[in-house]
């Protein structure tokens, strides 16, 4: 979808009517959207936008959140692009507001609904129902996802199509109803992916280290602030390979597949948030 808004310039009062009507024209600034048409929910929409001024910023809303995203210069205009999420549970049309200078536009995309499954898995009873003297780490472990989560930087780090962390196959896929031991817990925020002990990790993006610890549920565990609130999580692993405040490049060795934390066996929790939404990482990962 490719929506085009403009703007007069800056013109004596008698021409402003029709120099407002003169799209495409020189004296008329415009605006152009390109996103997707439809999307499925849990999924992440890439919009561009483009603009014909030397405007250094564009500023994208959507789900009632403004992500401020520099612009680059691409041939005569000024590009600006950001991933946006689409929740699991959305259940009507999403809109995308861009707005640059005195320049606006919006584009419509389409919500595709998807069936999600249901997995029940069998786990030691102590990652199900934790013992009281674990509940204090529990508690300060998920403060701390929290905040890288909901962490959203003006930076934009990523570039291009991000990177498959680990060759292996879904073994668990996003988005599903989870049951441990008969209990039922929320959908899964991420995808399982196969990989045997010792399988180099591999970042998805540029970025920089939020977090690299050990965790009660989620093992050896890796944050990654691609920026433009778009973050990726590497969990289970059996090495650390990184420190917090360390800058990474796509494809990176950031550690390597284990089975630490609440596991059935060795493979990569892989999980992306983007505005604090969580979205099937695999979306962005070029499917051959």
């Amino acid at each position: 979808m490719i929506v085009r808004t403009c703007r007069a310039a800056l013109l004596p009062l008698a021409v402003l009517l029709a120099s407002a009507v003169w799209c495409g024209g020189a004296a008329a600034a415009s605006l152009t959207i390109h996103a997707p048409e439809e999307a499925k929910q849990g999924s992440a929409v890439r919009v561009r936008v483009a603009v014909d001024e030397p405007l250094p910023r564009v500023a994208f809303t959507w789900l009632g959140k403004t992500i401020d995203a520099p612009t680059v210069a691409e041939g005569p205009d000024r590009v600006a692009e950001a991933l946006l999420p689409v929740p699991v549970n959305a259940s009507k049309d999403l809109i995308v507001q861009a707005s640059a200078g005195a320049l606006t536009g919006k584009a419509t995309v389409r919500v595709l609904k998807v069936k999600w499954p249901e997995q029940q898995i069998s786990v030691q009873k102590n990652y199900v129902n934790p013992p009281k003297e674990t509940l204090k780490r529990i508690e300060g472990e998920r403060k701390a996802s929290a905040a890288a989560i909901g962490r959203v930087t003006p930076e934009r780090h990523w570039r291009g199509p991000f990177v498959r962390p680990v060759p292996g196959v879904v073994t668990s896929a996003f988005g599903g109803k989870r049951m441990f031991n008969g209990e039922a817990r929320s959908y899964h925020r991420g995808v399982d992916l196969r990989g045997a002990q010792g399988t180099p990790i591999k970042a998805m993006a540029d970025g920089k280290v939020l977090i690299a610890q050990n965790m009660y549920f989620a093992g050896n565990t890796v944050y990654l602030d691609h920026g433009q609130g778009v973050i990726s999580t590497y969990a289970h692993m059996s090495r650390l390979d990184v420190k917090p405040g360390e800058s990474v490049k796509a494809g990176q060795q950031i550690g390597l597949v284990g089975a630490t934390g609440r596991v059935t066996g060795p493979h990569l929790h892989l999980g992306v948030n983007i505005l604090g939404v969580a979205v099937d990482p695999l979306s962005l990962v070029p499917q051959h």
